[in-house]
């Protein structure tokens, strides 16, 4: 095979998706020519067994533990597991039985956070009452910001009775309590958050997430407690509409749409000054961008460089030709006007015009406008 550069790039886009896929022949070759990869750590702690496990390739787990794979080094895809976990863990949270089993036969074990995560009362329970401090432990993170509190695995993996478990042998939700408040907001469990707020959580409403809080009941929960919240609130320049609109939040439509109700401007922007349009055609999510314009977006907003959502779209580095074509007709349906010069200089015509199959391009963009 060629070779491999070395760079974190590769490790994931070749590495690690070669053990996720379950292709060990490809794998094989990878580990001869980068063999310091069977335990290179990649983002949130991810390593090529830990990918495997989760994904249930059993011949690549073993092929990987036979060379020396680290059993317990610990992972996780943020979205959607939150915290990071072990290999087994993974492995059993997944329902992989035959992956799990051989991990035991290889010595993994059943820790505290695992049981935390897996929602093992019984012996979280035991645990607990033999080392009441348990309570408030917690597992460092590759994230420096995720502290890992026994809570957020409780709270992460959604299992209510384990939290109040924890509450009751003292654990305090005001440690890293914003975290906990996110947690909730993303799995969308208000059951979660009023028992933590009983509890003694205190948050305040700068401290929301950018996913938005657009579950009525959450948003109910905060107002009861005086919590002030906008569903236009960005977090770190995000507004939670044009946040969930990125091409990394995998096109859930009805996210979206929860959060229009709840009240979201379409129109509002981020910190690039890019509406939730520009995100969602750049993306080539079509199904999304319908939406948006059903609502109001604006077809020819323009963001901090002059871009419109249409050029945006023309620059996308999505693979999938065929969607991002879909897009473009629609917005060009809209009304989007594909002459419009950025500030470089550039129409969405000029930028089409030097793409590869520049004439498929052109044509969609000449297709009839429907102008409102």
């Amino acid at each position: 095979m060629a070779l491999l550069t070395g760079r974190t790039s590769d490790f994931l886009k070749i590495g690690v998706a070669a053990a996720g896929r379950g292709d060990l022949a490809l794998l094989r070759s990878v580990l001869a020519e980068q063999p310091q990869w069977l335990r290179r750590v990649g983002s949130h702690g991810r390593t090529l067994l830990w990918e495997a496990a989760y994904r249930g390739r059993q011949q690549v787990v073993e092929f990987l533990l036979d060379e020396g794979a680290d059993i317990d080094a610990w992972g996780c895809h943020f979205t959607p597991l939150l915290v990071e976990i072990s290999p087994y863990c993974a492995a059993r949270y997944k329902k992989h039985a035959a992956v799990a089993e051989l991990l035991v036969e290889r010595g993994a074990r059943e820790d505290y956070f695992t049981a935390l995560y897996l929602g093992n009362r019984g012996r979280v329970r035991r645990q607990i009452e033999a080392r009441p401090a348990l309570a408030n432990a917690e597992r460092k993170q590759h994230d420096p910001n995720v502290r890992g509190t026994a809570l957020q695995y409780a709270v992460a993996a959604g299992h209510n009775d384990l939290v109040a478990l924890l509450l009751e042998h003292g654990a305090d939700p005001n440690r890293n309590g914003h975290w906990l408040v996110k947690f909730c907001v993303w799995r969308k469990r208000a059951d979660l958050l009023k028992r933590l707020l009983e509890g003694g959580l205190d948050v305040a409403g700068d401290e929301l997430p950018r996913s938005g809080v657009a579950d009525p009941a959450i948003a109910a929960l905060l107002e009861g407690y005086g919590i002030a919240h906008s569903p236009n609130q960005a977090e770190g320049g995000w507004p939670p509409i044009v946040f969930q609109c990125r091409g990394d939040r995998g096109g859930n439509v009805n996210r979206v749409r929860s959060l229009i109700e709840a009240g979201a401007d379409v129109n509002v922007r981020n910190h690039k000054g890019q509406a939730a349009l520009h995100c969602a055609a750049k993306a080539g999510f079509a199904d999304i961008a319908t939406l948006l314009l059903e609502h109001g977006a604006d077809v020819d907003a323009l963001d901090a460089q002059g871009q419109t959502p249409l050029a945006a779209l023309l620059r996308s580095t999505v693979k999938d030709k065929g969607r991002l074509l879909a897009v473009a007709r629609l917005l060009v349906a809209a009304g989007a006007n594909p002459d419009l010069t950025d500030q470089r200089g550039q129409t969405a015509k000029q930028i089409a015009a030097r793409k590869r199959d520049a004439k498929v391009w052109l044509e969609a963009l000449s297709d009839v406008r429907v102008r409102g």
